[in-house]
């Protein structure tokens, strides 16, 4: 391990994975990472938690969301001077935690750089919420400068414009860690040799509920006009000029991909992309909804977060892998316990699920994109 002053690494999850393991080998003598959950139904509460590992409890979100939360009950318990913030969604190497420590004490608050990538429906999307996303905050550029992404971003307490209490109390009211974390630090230096992979779900109700949110935040923080004008002028001039424009976006993002060596080829729907865009976003201006990490929440223009239930999510879940097989051996593909109440019968999946089930279905769904 490189000689450097030691860190607390907050990781909010439900379930022990990949991304505890890799975090946990990366520690220093003196590092400590706090593995934050919800409840004590959650999955990786049942784990024995190697040394420099704590796991917490921050208990349910009321007015923030899920992850916010998660990290505001983390800050307290931190014990360093220096905090990491970190995802459960993708992978990194045995130097991610140091090279990215090392650039916070080089530059000040330093952020790893994500690319949002992913298969079906996010193809149309990951040229423009993806690569170029990832090009503005790596540049510093527009309303994305000094963004501070909660996947991998490095502070001090010092660094901090408020103190870590007020902080916390913040994080309990807002439905974007990263943004708040942004506004709360005096610039924010992107590690442009860090950027990191992030696989995303490509099915229609993820893609969906994902726009709804990134869209939502950026708007109700940002203001809507921008967007609107910048991607209804697009769609215009690719109408108008459907063959220049369609070269230049997909020429354009081609470059892009090819330089920061990215290894796709979603650049093709860049101009498909960009004629949904506009549609996408009224949609984000009308509907307040969505869900996210097993959560459904409400987020209107007034910024407060409301969460109305926990099931949607878990049931769409539920159904995808009930129906892997015709067989009773269905229970136990999905890992429910036999007192949960759920049966096959003749005429077909048949559930009766009592309501510690639904707590049970809630914490085992969240680890599949509990990341916010």
């Amino acid at each position: 391990m490189a000689d450097r002053e030691p860190v607390s690494v907050l990781l909010p999850t439900v379930e022990w994975n990949t991304a505890c393991e890799q975090m946990a080998a990366q520690l220093a003598p003196e590092d400590e990472l706090l593995v934050i959950c919800d409840t004590e139904q959650d999955p990786v509460t049942r784990h024995e938690a190697p040394e420099g590992v704590d796991i917490l409890i921050a208990g349910e979100p009321e007015g923030c969301a899920g992850k916010a939360n998660a990290l505001a009950y983390g800050m307290t318990q931190a014990r360093h001077d220096r905090f990491v913030w970190t995802d459960d969604d993708f992978g990194r190497d045995m130097e991610w935690l140091n090279r990215l420590v090392a650039a916070g004490e080089a530059h000040g608050p330093a952020t790893a750089v994500p690319f949002f990538t992913g298969g079906g429906w996010w193809r149309l999307f990951e040229p423009w919420l993806g690569a170029l996303f990832m090009i503005m905050l790596s540049l510093q550029l527009g309303g994305v400068a000094n963004t501070a992404w909660g996947g991998g971003v490095v502070f001090t307490r010092s660094e901090l414009t408020v103190s870590v209490s007020e902080l916390t109390d913040e994080l309990r009211e807002v439905m974007s860690d990263d943004y708040l974390l942004g506004q709360r630090l005096p610039h924010v230096y992107p590690v442009q040799s860090m950027v990191t992979h992030v696989e995303v779900s490509g099915g229609f109700h993820s893609v969906r509920h994902r726009l709804l949110r990134f869209i939502r935040i950026v708007g109700i923080n940002n203001g809507w006009v921008l967007a609107i004008v910048i991607s209804s002028s697009l769609v215009v001039a690719g109408l108008v000029f459907p063959l220049a424009v369609a070269v230049s976006l997909t020429g354009g993002f081609a470059a892009v991909y090819a330089w920061f060596g990215l290894g796709r080829v979603n650049f093709l729907y860049a101009y498909i992309g960009m004629l949904v865009l506009p549609p996408v976003i009224f949609a984000a201006v009308l509907v307040d909804e969505f869900e996210w990490a097993g959560r459904r929440y409400r987020f209107p223009n007034s910024g407060e977060v409301e969460i109305l239930d926990a099931t949607d999510e878990a049931w769409h879940a539920v159904e995808r892998f009930y129906s892997l097989s015709k067989t009773t051996s269905r229970t136990w593909r999905l890992g429910i316990p036999a007192s949960a109440g759920v049966s096959d019968s003749a005429g077909g999946a048949h559930f009766r699920l009592r309501k510690p089930t639904m707590v049970w279905l809630i914490s085992a769904t969240r680890k599949f994109n509990y990341s916010e």
